[in-house]
């Protein structure tokens, strides 16, 4: 029995140099040790060698697969000029501005006293739109070695939209904020032979951009010609979540 404790304590005194000298908490040093052991994380081990040399490991040793010294990154990227970057996180938190405006709209819509599902409808489907927008951009910012830098949104001064055609119209002015933020971008991005960065602005986003600009234009238009009559709002409306909503984000298939 003696000499399988000594046996059992070499072995362990072994593996704990090896760990210490390869600077790796390996993923076998975990069944040295209990359940109870890894939970309190008070667990400690003292080897002591001929020479009286002791080693002793504490908690922090119960990390597995955890490197002693963390590498230093280094960002790499190939002609992402600062200013290039700055302008997409720019563009970043313009789309989310959208996002957030558009979500506020669909909400009020959504309420009981007002009742306009095809406005609550398309306001979510535009909701969701600038949020895979900003994703789009944030992640090629990422991809291009860049950094994502996040600003707090300022919410509508107004939530309250009171009809269709005050809200299609802050519609169509976000709409083309973010337009002249886009035509910003590309701008930039040509003047420091960015080709790749004016490329992604220009085939990802300009089209469909200049598509919604239409389409709110035209919303805004119908809606200043049929003022506040009861009738031509529900139709409208009606004629909204059929022509212009996706299935997905029709709230009344979902109810």
């Amino acid at each position: 029995m003696l000499g399988t404790l000594m046996q059992g304590r070499k072995y362990l005194c072994n593996l704990i140099d090896d760990v210490y000298k390869t600077k790796y908490y390996r993923s076998y040093f975990r069944s040295g040790f209990s359940n109870a052991d890894i939970q309190r994380r008070t667990f400690r081990v003292t080897c002591t060698r001929g020479n009286s040399e002791s080693i002793s490991l504490g908690s922090n040793a119960l990390c597995i697969d955890k490197p002693l010294e963390w590498p230093t990154g280094k960002r790499t990227s190939f002609k992402f000029h600062a200013e290039t970057e700055a302008a997409m996180n720019e563009q970043i938190n313009t789309e989310f501005k959208a996002f957030y405006y558009y979500l506020s709209m669909a909400a009020y819509f959504g309420r009981v006293d007002v009742a306009l599902p095809g406005c609550e409808s398309y306001f979510m489907q535009m909701h969701q739109e600038e949020h895979e927008h900003a994703l789009k951009v944030l992640n090629y910012v990422k991809m291009r070695g860049g950094q994502a830098h996040l600003c707090p949104i300022v919410p509508p001064i107004d939530p309250d939209w009171k009809c269709p055609l005050y809200a299609f119209k802050t519609a169509l002015g976000l709409e083309i904020e973010v337009s002249e933020k886009l035509v910003a971008v590309n701008a930039i991005a040509e003047k420091h032979g960015d080709l790749n960065a004016s490329d992604f602005i220009v085939t990802g986003f300009m089209e469909d951009q200049m598509k919604s600009v239409n389409e709110m234009a035209r919303f805004v238009t119908i809606l200043s010609g049929i003022g506040d009559q009861a009738l031509a709002r529900f139709i409208f409306d009606k004629d909204l979540i059929e022509n212009h909503v996706l299935a997905d984000f029709n709230v009344l298939k979902k109810k």
